[in-house]
């Protein structure tokens, strides 16, 4: 948990309840309660919100920028020495991506420079030999061929095999085996969005005891 404050600027009083029941999802050690929200609002006081990073939380980042669209003025405070420091939403640091995910979005880029590099020779060398072309025109299409998914992986795969003498196997791990960190990734990031939209971010409001 990430305690942060957050302060209101409201002449709507209209407004009030709905911003106190979209607060309330945020306030575990505090009085969590409607009207004490609605109160602090209208009065206004900072009032401390204990945001998680959890996946399974509700996400702070999405609620401030549906008050930006309403335009609904506030201040963020983060706890800087034992006080409240004014600060934007970026300063908050509420970023929820997990380590892991940004090593294997630098991994899958570096492996894939690497790949296309490779591949880009030995594409070459399946132009130059097989269909003799030569100089800019060849070094043109192989580049433009290894930029192409699954098709640069298809050629320099008969280059590999037919001119340089490598097995089957070898070869079609080395063109294509570097596709699976790829495709898990694609995978992760689809079930991240089925699992937003499906799964009760909203799960305070199923108790009594948060309404």
């Amino acid at each position: 948990m990430k305690k942060i404050a957050i302060r209101f600027s409201i002449d709507a009083h209209d407004e009030v309840k709905s911003i106190a029941q979209h607060l309330q999802r945020f306030i575990i050690e505090d009085n969590y309660k409607t009207a004490s929200i609605a109160q602090k609002i209208i009065n206004n006081e900072r009032i401390v919100l204990e945001v998680g990073m959890e996946k399974n939380m509700p996400d702070f980042e999405a609620l401030a920028e549906e008050f930006d669209e309403e335009e609904i003025e506030y201040e963020l405070y983060k706890s800087l020495n034992g006080d409240w420091d004014k600060c934007e939403l970026n300063d908050l640091e509420l970023d929820r991506t997990p380590q892991w995910i940004n090593t294997l979005i630098g991994f899958n880029l570096i492996l894939s420079a690497i790949m296309t590099v490779v591949q880009t020779f030995y594409i070459y060398d399946w132009y130059t030999q097989k269909y003799e072309w030569h100089g800019i025109v060849s070094t043109v299409s192989s580049l433009i061929a290894t930029l192409i998914p699954i098709y640069g992986s298809l050629v320099a795969y008969w280059s590999a095999t037919e001119l340089s003498h490598w097995g089957s196997y070898e070869a079609f791990l080395a063109f294509f085996g570097y596709y699976l960190p790829i495709l898990g990734f694609f995978v992760y990031i689809a079930w991240i969005i089925i699992h937003a939209y499906w799964s009760d971010s909203w799960y305070r409001f199923w108790h009594k005891e948060f309404n």
